[in-house]
Protein backbone atom coordinates (compact mmCIF):
# COMPACT_ATOMS: atom_id res chain seq x y z
CA UNK A 1 0.00 0.00 0.00
CA UNK A 2 2.69 1.80 0.85
CA UNK A 3 4.47 1.29 -2.47
CA UNK A 4 1.21 2.46 -4.36
CA UNK A 5 0.64 5.37 -2.54
CA UNK A 6 4.25 6.50 -3.69
CA UNK A 7 4.08 5.79 -7.18
CA UNK A 8 0.40 7.39 -7.35
CA UNK A 9 1.79 10.64 -5.55
CA UNK A 10 4.47 10.49 -8.32
CA UNK A 11 1.83 10.18 -11.37
CA UNK A 12 0.24 13.05 -10.01
CA UNK A 13 3.15 14.96 -9.41
CA UNK A 14 4.05 14.81 -13.45
CA UNK A 15 0.38 15.02 -14.52
CA UNK A 16 0.63 18.40 -12.35
CA UNK A 17 3.82 19.42 -14.56
CA UNK A 18 1.96 19.35 -17.29
CA UNK A 19 -0.44 22.01 -15.70
CA UNK A 20 2.02 23.87 -14.47
CA UNK A 21 4.00 24.15 -17.73
CA UNK A 22 0.71 25.50 -19.34
CA UNK A 23 0.09 28.08 -16.40
CA UNK A 24 4.14 28.92 -17.04
CA UNK A 25 3.00 29.53 -20.94
CA UNK A 26 0.22 31.77 -20.14
CA UNK A 27 2.25 34.04 -17.95
CA UNK A 28 -0.53 33.14 -15.26
CA UNK A 29 -3.19 34.37 -16.80
CA UNK A 30 -6.68 32.06 -16.63
CA UNK A 31 -7.99 33.62 -19.90
CA UNK A 32 -5.13 32.59 -21.50
CA UNK A 33 -4.04 29.03 -19.66
CA UNK A 34 -7.58 27.88 -20.93
CA UNK A 35 -7.14 29.87 -24.55
CA UNK A 36 -3.95 27.50 -24.98
CA UNK A 37 -6.44 24.39 -23.87
CA UNK A 38 -8.96 25.18 -26.39
CA UNK A 39 -6.27 25.46 -28.87
CA UNK A 40 -4.95 22.17 -28.58
CA UNK A 41 -7.80 20.75 -28.12
CA UNK A 42 -9.51 22.20 -31.60
CA UNK A 43 -6.03 21.40 -33.52
CA UNK A 44 -6.37 17.91 -32.17
CA UNK A 45 -9.76 17.49 -32.70
CA UNK A 46 -9.18 18.07 -36.41
CA UNK A 47 -6.24 16.73 -37.18
CA UNK A 48 -6.52 13.30 -38.75
CA UNK A 49 -6.49 10.01 -37.23
CA UNK A 50 -3.06 9.02 -38.31
CA UNK A 51 -1.50 12.69 -36.67
CA UNK A 52 -3.43 11.96 -33.54
CA UNK A 53 -2.32 8.50 -33.56
CA UNK A 54 1.43 10.16 -33.80
CA UNK A 55 0.78 13.00 -31.23
CA UNK A 56 -0.63 9.99 -28.74
CA UNK A 57 2.66 7.99 -29.15
CA UNK A 58 4.95 11.05 -28.62
CA UNK A 59 2.77 12.57 -25.35
CA UNK A 60 3.23 8.48 -24.16
CA UNK A 61 6.84 8.08 -24.73
CA UNK A 62 7.78 11.89 -22.87
CA UNK A 63 5.22 10.47 -20.51
CA UNK A 64 7.40 7.61 -19.88
CA UNK A 65 10.55 9.12 -20.13
CA UNK A 66 9.66 11.64 -17.38
CA UNK A 67 8.26 8.63 -15.16
CA UNK A 68 11.28 7.08 -15.46
CA UNK A 69 13.57 10.02 -14.43
CA UNK A 70 11.61 10.78 -11.86
CA UNK A 71 11.54 7.27 -10.32
CA UNK A 72 15.47 7.16 -10.76
CA UNK A 73 15.79 10.27 -8.92
CA UNK A 74 13.13 9.51 -5.99
CA UNK A 75 13.57 5.70 -5.72
CA UNK A 76 16.21 5.19 -3.62
CA UNK A 77 15.19 7.30 -1.06
CA UNK A 78 11.92 5.51 -1.20
CA UNK A 79 13.40 2.08 -0.97
CA UNK A 80 16.05 3.31 1.92
CA UNK A 81 12.61 4.65 4.41
CA UNK A 82 11.02 1.50 3.31
CA UNK A 83 13.87 -0.89 4.50
CA UNK A 84 14.30 1.36 7.20
CA UNK A 85 10.39 1.31 8.21
CA UNK A 86 10.30 -2.57 7.58
CA UNK A 87 13.50 -3.22 10.07
CA UNK A 88 12.08 -1.40 12.60
CA UNK A 89 9.00 -3.19 12.44
CA UNK A 90 6.39 -0.72 11.46
CA UNK A 91 4.85 -2.50 8.70
CA UNK A 92 4.52 -1.54 4.85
Amino acid sequence: LTTAGWLAGNLLGILGCVVAVFIVISHGHVDTFFLHLDNLASRYNAADLGRRATFEHQLVQVFVVVLIVILTVRGPVFVSRLRRTLREGQGA
